[in-house]
């Protein structure tokens, strides 16, 4: 059995073993490695690509505040449009009935003192 050992191709056929799991475990080293790397340069594409779109979503959510912020202004515009109509009217109205009290205050003031009694009630 000695010679078997002592073969050349028992040799040949563990040191290709013994080859081949080296390569193997250095060819398992550098896959690992590319996979952190590619998960690592992913990861910061990731964190670019979210930094970079987030002023764009920070700018779309101004705008959406911005159109509902404009729409409150034109609303109050318009009441107080609508308040200072009203008010000008009222403040017609009152005029109106001012001077109606004066005239019949005069007429009121005309008949008491045309009247037969003087002014005096009794």
């Amino acid at each position: 059995m000695a010679s078997y050992r002592g073969s050349h191709s028992h040799r040949l056929a563990g040191a290709s073993f013994e080859l081949t799991s080296g390569r193997r475990i250095r060819s398992l080293l550098l896959a690992t490695g590319m996979a952190v790397l590619l998960l690592g340069l992913g990861g910061t594409a990731f964190r670019f690509i979210a930094d970079a779109l987030a002023p764009a979503a920070e700018l779309a959510k101004l705008k959406l505040e911005n159109t509902r912020l404009r729409q409150n202004v034109e609303r109050a515009r318009v009441e107080l449009e609508v308040e200072r109509a009203t008010r000008s009217e009222l403040d017609r109205q009152v005029a109106e009935l001012n001077e109606r009290v004066s005239q019949l205050t005069t007429e009121l003031s005309f008949y008491v003192s045309h009247s037969g009694k003087g002014g005096q009630a009794k």
